[in-house]
Protein backbone atom coordinates (compact mmCIF):
# COMPACT_ATOMS: atom_id res chain seq x y z
CA UNK A 1 0.00 0.00 0.00
CA UNK A 2 1.28 3.43 -0.90
CA UNK A 3 0.68 6.65 1.00
CA UNK A 4 -1.69 7.67 -1.80
CA UNK A 5 -3.66 4.41 -1.40
CA UNK A 6 -3.92 4.98 2.34
CA UNK A 7 -5.08 8.56 1.89
CA UNK A 8 -7.68 7.46 -0.68
CA UNK A 9 -9.10 4.85 1.72
CA UNK A 10 -9.28 7.44 4.50
CA UNK A 11 -10.98 9.97 2.21
CA UNK A 12 -13.33 7.52 0.48
CA UNK A 13 -14.60 6.21 3.81
CA UNK A 14 -14.86 9.62 5.50
CA UNK A 15 -12.53 8.53 8.30
CA UNK A 16 -11.04 11.04 10.69
CA UNK A 17 -7.29 10.55 10.86
CA UNK A 18 -7.46 10.36 14.66
CA UNK A 19 -9.85 7.41 14.38
CA UNK A 20 -7.63 5.63 11.86
CA UNK A 21 -4.65 6.01 14.19
CA UNK A 22 -6.69 4.61 17.10
CA UNK A 23 -7.97 1.66 15.07
CA UNK A 24 -4.41 0.92 13.89
CA UNK A 25 -3.03 1.22 17.42
CA UNK A 26 -0.59 4.00 16.63
CA UNK A 27 -0.11 7.68 17.33
CA UNK A 28 -1.38 10.33 14.96
CA UNK A 29 2.27 11.19 14.33
CA UNK A 30 2.88 7.64 13.04
CA UNK A 31 -0.12 7.84 10.73
CA UNK A 32 1.16 11.10 9.28
CA UNK A 33 4.60 9.57 8.78
CA UNK A 34 2.96 6.85 6.65
CA UNK A 35 0.90 9.40 4.72
CA UNK A 36 4.00 11.51 4.08
CA UNK A 37 6.03 8.49 2.93
CA UNK A 38 8.53 8.87 5.77
CA UNK A 39 7.91 5.31 7.00
CA UNK A 40 6.45 2.27 5.27
CA UNK A 41 2.85 1.37 5.99
CA UNK A 42 2.77 -1.87 7.98
CA UNK A 43 1.26 -4.81 6.16
CA UNK A 44 -1.23 -5.37 8.98
CA UNK A 45 -2.57 -1.84 8.54
CA UNK A 46 -2.79 -2.27 4.78
CA UNK A 47 -4.71 -5.53 5.17
CA UNK A 48 -7.07 -4.16 7.83
CA UNK A 49 -7.99 -0.97 5.97
CA UNK A 50 -8.15 -2.69 2.58
CA UNK A 51 -10.49 -5.33 4.00
CA UNK A 52 -12.74 -2.61 5.39
CA UNK A 53 -12.62 -0.67 2.13
CA UNK A 54 -13.58 -3.82 0.19
CA UNK A 55 -16.54 -4.50 2.50
CA UNK A 56 -15.00 -7.64 3.99
CA UNK A 57 -15.23 -6.33 7.56
CA UNK A 58 -17.37 -3.60 9.03
CA UNK A 59 -16.72 -0.67 11.29
CA UNK A 60 -18.47 -2.34 14.23
CA UNK A 61 -15.98 -5.22 14.06
CA UNK A 62 -13.03 -2.84 14.04
CA UNK A 63 -14.42 -0.80 16.94
CA UNK A 64 -15.15 -3.96 18.97
CA UNK A 65 -11.60 -5.15 18.32
CA UNK A 66 -10.12 -1.84 19.50
CA UNK A 67 -12.36 -1.72 22.58
CA UNK A 68 -11.34 -5.25 23.59
CA UNK A 69 -7.66 -4.37 23.12
CA UNK A 70 -8.03 -1.22 25.23
CA UNK A 71 -9.95 -3.00 28.00
CA UNK A 72 -7.31 -5.76 28.15
CA UNK A 73 -4.56 -3.15 28.43
CA UNK A 74 -6.38 -1.37 31.25
CA UNK A 75 -7.00 -4.66 33.10
CA UNK A 76 -3.25 -5.31 33.19
CA UNK A 77 -2.45 -1.94 34.79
Amino acid sequence: MTPTDLNEIITRNNFMKEDVALICGVSLKSLYSWLNGQHPIPRSVAVLLSAYDAGMIDLDWMVDFVEKDISQSVAVI
